[in-house]
């Protein structure tokens, strides 16, 4: 277990909700010590704690220490938030992020979650916090599944997790690859350097940029993603080509190539679920982990999403199957954005309705 400890925070008051700025320590990929910064909004009447993993940024100007995100703008009024920001943002800027590594987020989010109870306790929140809730979107959706599991395997007396809300998360993340190599076609273009640069550093695999991103993309890799600069929906109207071949190399598309199957083998750790496409094919990885969630699970996605693949959520029910305390939430909602204003809603509307019902005295 690492070390978990606030080492400072930064108080701001804003007009019914306060906000602070943590820095905490928790690990990296290497399992070295990292001082790793985050949020906590609480407002003045709040009806419960969420820990709330964010979706993928590319900005330093994204992360929840820096920003205000959208999913916090939805909960923030009614919520206390525990926002971590990911290693590449906020105080870890000038590092690479370990693009959809699961575990490490999963443990970076928990250190959050305990460094935040002191100051919760000084803020004077009279909410039961060895108790709350995860959610998530997008990437936070997989986050939000990976803490989970890492809190009801190593801290389940410490903490107890009344749900976990997840809507279109990359659940299998080497489908995602496989379906977007077969297509020719991303939904959001950056997610091809961010997944090759960052499961390279994720897994310390040493992988020649060069030989995955084209000399297009190579030449342009540190204005749109090493520097931090550009937001998400700026690179989105910079790489507005959506063909794969384009940004990733007739190389880093072909598994055969064994620097592509180191990448792919990587891929694979990064996928808490993993069947492959052919559903009759003979001798491919099939990953369903023997962990079943204890805490109730919502699981949402729309079967139109072109950036995070329907498949991810096909494959966790295809694990996982019917479990009682999971609620699968399928439909045409739309794009990948559109159905995040449609899942916000539905969040707030689940959270609201188990507070009322669920009261525990305080310890």
């Amino acid at each position: 277990m690492a070390m978990t400890f606030v080492i400072c925070h930064l108080s701001f008051a804003m007009a019914q909700v306060r906000e602070h700025v943590l820095l905490y320590k928790s690990v990296d990929q290497h399992g070295d010590s990292v001082v790793l910064s985050g949020k906590i909004s609480v407002p003045n009447d709040p009806k419960d704690i969420i820990l709330l993993p964010h979706y993928t940024i590319a900005s330093n100007d994204e992360p929840p220490s820096t920003s205000r995100s959208d999913e916090a703008k939805y909960l923030m009024n009614d919520f206390v938030l525990i926002m971590p920001d990911y290693i590449g943002y906020g105080v870890t800027r000038d590092r690479v992020h370990p693009y959809l590594r699961g575990d490490l987020t999963a443990r970076n989010c928990a250190d959050m979650y305990f460094a935040s109870l002191p100051i919760l306790d000084s803020m004077g929140v009279r909410l039961p916090k060895d108790s709350i809730n995860i959610v998530g979107y997008s990437q936070g959706g997989a986050s939000a599944l990976w803490t989970l599991k890492l809190l009801e395997e190593e801290y389940s007396d410490k903490v107890h997790v009344k749900q976990c809300i997840t809507g279109s998360g990359p659940y299998d993340v080497a489908a995602t690859y496989d379906e977007t190599v077969s297509t020719n076609k991303v939904g959001l273009p950056m997610v091809i350097p961010m997944l090759v640069v960052g499961t390279s550093e994720a897994y310390d695999l040493h992988l020649k940029r060069e030989m995955f991103l084209t000399e297009y993309m190579n030449d342009r890799y540190d204005a749109y993603v090493a520097r931090k600069e550009m937001t998400v929906m700026q690179l989105y109207f910079k790489m507005l080509n959506h063909r794969v071949d384009k940004w990733l190399t007739a190389y880093g598309a072909d598994k055969t190539q064994s620097e592509t199957r180191r990448l792919y083998e990587g891929l694979l750790r990064s996928s808490l679920v993993h069947y492959p496409l052919d559903a009759c094919a003979v001798g491919q990885e099939v990953i369903c982990l023997d962990w079943r969630p204890k805490a109730e699970v919502y699981v949402f996605h729309s079967y139109k999403d072109k950036i995070v693949t329907f498949r991810c959520a096909e494959h966790l029910h295809r694990c996982w199957g019917d479990l009682p305390n999971v609620t699968y939430d399928f439909g045409n909602y739309g794009n990948h954005m559109r159905s995040f204003k449609i899942f916000y809603p539905k969040v707030k509307e689940r959270l609201k309705a188990a507070s009322l019902k669920e009261q525990r005295p305080l310890r």
